[in-house]
């Protein structure tokens, strides 16, 4: 062997010892750190110097057999827990024993434990020697192997991945070990909707367990290749630094695990403190990994500034299961001012249930919620927010917008200003009018137009304008020479101008179904050359006018029709009546006066079925009625002519007239007749001067003597076509010198609104007040005293007096 062989060996085995030496000394410095906490933990319990409390620990070792400071590790665990020794506490939780401070970045790791899962009793005190050894990590990929090396590895895992929420809630992989490169590649950036493992516990801010591969398949069945984390249980556990979500970390194992209670709070422990350690080595690596928390930087800060509109930054404020129960304003930019005036210093800090109740009620703080839980963005609409505030009410026109945001909500708004309100309420005015706004630039190819417009025409929305061809080929083709005519006046400038036309599709002549429209133009002229620059105007729907239109001169020709087939009815109906009136009545009576009024309805067309009749039989009776059949015109006129020949022929058989109503009666029944009649049948005998009358369902008579006046007693007689078993009564009345008697028709008494007893009353005291003998006289005193005639029905009226 030559010199310079044997003067290498010597160096290299200098530099191995040396090497060593410098090892041994950092693992001494990190161990020296867990020793002198449990010293001090000794001195306090045994009341003796450190020196004592370090000869204790030694003793201990020597005794058990064990390194002095895994004998230090378990005291500390026993006397602080993980859960009160990680450096993230809850704020919930009781205050615990002082947690053991960190060591120095940079110093030496502690050995790693031995292999074998640890007891229940051992996971506090492979805390404390993990929590010695992440301290002294490097960078994420450093703390994820310390981390399965110190803490993982005893419990089976295999394999633990590292991962950043970023602003848009997508997880960003900072470190890993035990996980294949290329799948490390391949799950560099996780957006926020895809369903796996870390971005379910990072959304939910719960630990997420799946025990086999195929409870994965059925919970993430749209996951296609290999998982990220190989093995067949895994783990996803968020990751806070204080109450803030952070991110997420997966662990692995290649069996099937189930962690009791203890390791389920050795996990969680373990959480807290790699939240704490990846917090460390990622700030310190700010060009590489970029800011933890965009948020708290001042440039990004500068950029929200910037900005026109409010924008604040809500932290999702969680329940223990990791529930969104509430959303925490942690900044608001230069622009913010709410509706009650507050600025961004008056909110930040404050809950937005606490800020915004009316946001709660209206259900856009359950929006709010959702976008934080789901990581789904918020685009809302224009409408009215109600807040109140200090017992004032607050209300604006604003529209709202939200995005996810770390573990959080970004939200921006906008307040719509009076320009804006009236743009909503042109277009609402447009929509409800269906009327269209449209321009035309000179040597432009298309025509400006509102969307309302496009509606109107049946084309497509868009916002471009409209080719002229399109428009064109819109309407229908008979009206598109009318509709260039127009336009070619306009450019012309004949202005204002108007073309009405009809859209395009099926219809025509009188089912014509197509809608029409109407058009109106005027030009912006050059005031140079006197030409045309422009061209506007509006299109409105005139579609309902012109069918209401139709509809009323079809209306008017109906009713034209109407009136004059009316007309002749009436016609008819008076020419029948004078007819059947102007009748013989037979050889006069000697000694019988007799007076008779008839006054049609002043209605034109209301002829109604009134009637009488006075009738000397060959055996010196005189035949006296007065009847009214049911409605009016030709039917009612017919029915009337009916029952007064068949009264006349009945009269002259001698029948008397309770027999005459009952035939009567008989008669419409059987004939199924279409009316029904009342009726008032008398026969006066001059020779022992009575009058023997019945009645059918008809109004009685009023008799009259010195001064006397009343109505007769009512026999029983239904009206005539209501019943076939009806029968009737007679009555009789003398007739003593002067006595004058009334008979009528129910268009003498009966007013539209008053009742019938009004009405015989108003009778009686108009007889009564009229004293001269003249008997003509008395029924015209009677008609003007009641307001005849009648608007509603006509009116019959026979008096009679035997002198």
């Amino acid at each position: 062997m030559s010199d310079d062989s044997v003067d290498r060996a010597v160096l290299q085995a200098t530099v191995d010892r040396l090497r060593a030496e410098v090892d041994g000394l950092r693992a001494a410095m990190r161990t020296r750190g867990v020793i002198e906490q449990a010293k001090g933990l000794l001195t306090q319990r045994l009341s003796c110097t450190p020196d004592q409390a370090f000869e204790e620990l030694v003793r201990r070792s020597r005794d058990s057999n064990r390194k002095v400071v895994e004998l230090a590790a378990e005291l500390l665990g026993v006397a602080a827990p993980p859960e009160a020794a990680s450096t993230e506490a809850e704020p919930e939780s009781p205050p615990g024993p002082e947690p053991v401070p960190p060591p120095a970045t940079g110093a030496a790791r502690p050995q790693p434990p031995s292999d074998g899962p640890p007891p229940a009793e051992g996971f506090a005190a492979r805390y404390h020697l993990a929590a010695s050894a992440l301290a002294s990590a490097d960078g994420p990929d450093d703390l994820a192997r310390l981390l399965h090396q110190y803490a993982l590895s005893p419990l089976g895992a295999a394999a633990v991945v590292l991962a950043l929420l970023e602003p848009d809630g997508a997880l960003r992989l900072v470190g890993s070990h035990g996980v294949p490169a290329h799948q490390v590649s391949q799950w560099q950036r996780i957006p926020p909707r895809t369903a796996v493992p870390l971005t379910e516990a990072a959304r939910l801010g719960t630990t997420v367990w799946v025990h086999s591969r195929e409870e994965f398949a059925v919970r993430y069945p749209d996951l296609t290749g290999e998982d990220l984390i190989p093995g067949r249980t895994v783990c996803a556990v968020p990751l806070r630094s204080g109450q803030r979500l952070i991110g997420a970390m997966k662990l692995g194992w290649p069996e099937d695990f189930r962690p009791d209670a203890a390791a389920t709070r050795y996990l969680s422990a373990l959480a807290r403190l790699t939240a704490a350690q990846l917090v460390r080595v990622v700030s310190a690596d700010a060009e590489g990994f970029g800011p933890l928390e965009p948020a708290t930087e001042p440039w990004f800060r500068a950029v929200l500034d910037a900005l026109l509109d409010p924008v604040l930054i809500l932290a999702a404020v969680r329940e223990p299961t990791g529930k969104v129960v509430d959303l925490r304003v942690e900044h608001a930019n230069a622009a913010t001012v709410d509706m009650a005036d507050r600025t961004g210093e008056d909110i930040v800090g404050h809950r937005v249930t606490e800020l915004y109740p009316g946001m709660v009620a209206s259900g856009t703080f359950q929006q709010l919620l959702d976008v934080a839980a789901t990581g789904t963005p918020y685009e809302g609409q224009i409408e009215q927010f109600i807040e109140v505030v200090g017992g004032r009410v607050h209300a604006s026109c604003m529209k709202l917008n939200a995005t996810p945001f770390l573990d959080g909500v970004l939200v921006s708004w906008r307040t719509h200003d009076e320009q804006e309100r009236r743009e909503t309420q042109l277009a609402q005015a447009q929509r409800l009018a269906r009327l269209g706004t449209w321009s035309w630039q000179a040597g432009a190819g298309r025509i400006a137009c509102s969307p309302e417009l496009r509606r109107l025409l049946r084309l497509p929305e868009g916002s471009e304008g409209l080719e002229p061809g399109i428009v064109l080929a819109a309407i229908a083709p008979e009206d598109r020479d009318e509709v260039r005519a127009a336009a070619a006046r306009v450019l012309a400038g004949q202005s204002p101008a108007t073309a009405e036309f009809r859209l395009a599709g099926l219809g025509s002549g009188a089912g014509d179904t197509r809608r029409s429209l109407r058009a109106m133009a005027e030009t912006v002229p050059d005031t140079a050359s006197g030409g045309v620059v422009a061209v506007r105007g509006v299109v409105q729907d005139v579609t309902a006018w012109r069918r209401t239109e139709q509809a009323l001169t079809s209306t008017r020709s109906q009713l034209a029709e109407q009136r004059r087939k009316t007309a002749i009815e009436h016609r008819a109906v008076q020419a029948l009546q004078h007819a059947l009136m102007d009748v013989p009545r037979g050889p006069h009576e000697p000694g019988l006066e007799v007076a008779v009024r008839y006054l049609p309805a002043e209605r034109e067309g209301k002829v109604g079925g009134d009637w009488y009749d006075v009738l000397t039989l060959p055996n010196g009776a005189v035949l006296v009625v007065v009847g009214d059949v049911s409605g009016h015109g030709l039917r009612a006129a017919a029915g009337m002519a009916q029952l007064r020949h068949a009264l006349r022929g009945m009269a002259y058989t001698g029948l008397p007239p309770q027999e005459m109503l009952r035939r009567l009666n008989g008669m419409l029944c059987h004939e199924r007749s279409e009316y029904i009649a009342t009726v008032v049948c008398g026969l006066l005998d001059p020779a022992v001067r009575t009058l023997t009358w019945a009645r059918a369902g008809h109004l009685p008579p009023v008799v009259a003597l010195d001064g006397s006046v009343r109505l007769l007693g009512l026999p029983d007689g239904l009206v005539l076509g209501a019943a076939p078993a009806a029968r009737y009564q007679t009555a009789e009345l003398p007739l003593p010198p002067g006595r004058t008697v009334l008979l009528y028709t129910d268009g003498l008494v009966e007013r539209r609104g008053d009742d019938l007893g009004s009405g015989l009353d108003r009778l009686l005291r108009a007889v009564e007040e009229y004293r001269a003998a003249e008997l003509e006289g008395c029924l015209d005193h009677v008609l003007r005293r009641l307001g005849a005639p009648n608007p509603q029905d006509d009116t019959c009226l026979v008096g009679l007096r035997l002198h």
